[in-house]
């Protein structure tokens, strides 16, 4: 003889949620928009924090010296990797260096590939001098031990190719030496090479036609270190004093600005997430619960059935919650699980939009978004149908039976 289990109140609720299909849909779709805009829009923000913090480490220089004109165009290189070619004379290294207040100068070499039979793929190519470096060299060292020698380059974590190949750029080959963890930068779609090979790199596209000049005796930036105690400003200001405002052909660039540009774009995006996901989670709130509402209504005489079969009040309520967290967890998962194939596989697409530095947060942060908008999502329901319920559950069996709306 087969014992007959008692329904539980999860399967009672998974029937129900079947037998209304459109209802359920409904419901189902808002709170997946709430679990992709509350997962998705913690997951960028964080994502931009994170891009504007390694922005900062790996920056390194006080300030950047570059030919006038051009001091937008190496905000470009640094935040979104736009490659660009831009030259001023070596002699500026020691003039530079010479400046009261200045510690440290180092210069580096820019060349653009091009998207040719002669190169693999139009980079940025960025040459640096390690007797000098102070600031590609250190974190260079994660991926490679020691300096480089002539042709060998490492290569940014968004350029494709492993380490041990070879790659070409103006019909000359270099070895792949070692990759660079994400740093959510330009410096994600760079090749690194010593300054030899990047003299060698600028001859080579010369020779293609390139706009460049005598290459042993140009540089593209010079990256300056101040002596401690001395504010950045001050040698900037010094630096503009000394060669002139804007008739010397140069201008420094103070690292900070570009840290702080970035971060006023990067303020105004986050609250506009945060606006946006609380907006849309109030607002599926009240139309949840304006569904519930009047579906609920229709359904009395169903409840008041249950009521004559011996469901307490209490019970009854808890049938109704039990619906619509159900509906929400499913809803709040299936737009978490939207979220995450947009963000991982497009995150350079995403980037390159955005056009700030952009860099994934820990898995176990993520972990934590992920929980936080799943409860958020889940709540939705359950808060929306908790008033109806409530004065379901309070109405006395022979009304519930007898009437058709709430």
């Amino acid at each position: 003889m087969h014992t007959i289990e008692p329904l539980t109140f999860f399967e009672i609720a998974r029937t129900n949620l079947y037998a209304r299909p459109f209802r359920s849909l409904c419901i189902l779709a808002l709170v997946a928009i709430i679990g992709f805009v509350l997962f998705g829009g913690s997951l960028m923000g964080m994502s931009l924090l994170n891009g504007v913090d390694s922005m900062a480490k790996r920056l390194g220089a006080d300030l950047l010296i570059v030919p006038q004109g051009y001091d937008k165009t190496i905000e470009g290189i640094l935040l979104r990797s736009e490659p660009a070619a831009f030259y001023m004379d070596e002699a500026w290294v020691h003039k530079i260096a010479a400046i009261q207040g200045v510690h440290a100068v180092s210069p580096q070499l820019f060349i653009t590939s091009l998207n040719a039979s002669c190169c693999a793929m139009p980079v940025q190519l960025i040459g640096f001098d390690g007797a000098t470096d102070f600031v590609v060299g250190p974190w260079i060292q994660t991926a490679l031990k020691r300096r480089l020698s002539d042709g060998e380059i490492v290569i940014g974590s968004a350029i494709s190719g492993p380490v041990g190949s070879s790659i070409t750029f103006f019909n000359r080959e270099y070895r792949v030496v070692g990759r660079l963890d994400r740093t959510g930068m330009g410096f994600d779609g760079s090749v690194f090479m010593n300054l030899n090979s990047a003299r060698g790199a600028a001859q080579d596209y010369q020779a293609q036609g390139g706009p460049v000049p005598p290459v042993e005796q140009s540089v593209s930036s010079i990256l300056v270190s101040v002596v401690p105690g001395f504010s950045p400003r001050t040698v900037y200001d010094r630096i503009q004093q000394t060669f002139g405002y804007g008739n010397s052909g140069i201008v420094p660039v103070l690292s900070k600005n570009i840290i702080n540009t970035v971060a006023g774009g990067l303020r105004s995006l986050i609250g506009f997430i945060i606006i946006l996901a609380i907006m849309f989670w109030v607002g599926a709130v009240l139309i949840v619960g304006i569904l519930f509402s009047v579906t609920l209504g229709e359904r009395l005489q169903e409840f008041g059935i249950f009521r004559v079969m011996g469901l307490s009040k209490k019970k009854l309520i808890i049938l109704i919650l039990s619906e619509s967290a159900l509906v929400s967890l499913a809803g709040g998962l299936i737009g978490i699980l939207g979220a995450l194939l947009i963000m991982l596989p497009f995150r350079t697409l995403i980037s390159e939009r955005i056009g700030m530095p952009y860099m994934l947060p820990s898995i176990s942060t993520c972990v934590l978004f992920l929980l936080l908008s799943l409860c958020l999502s889940c709540v939705v329901g359950p808060l929306a149908s908790l008033y109806p319920a409530v004065k379901i559950g309070r109405m006395e069996v022979y009304t519930a039976v007898r009437r058709n709306g709430l």
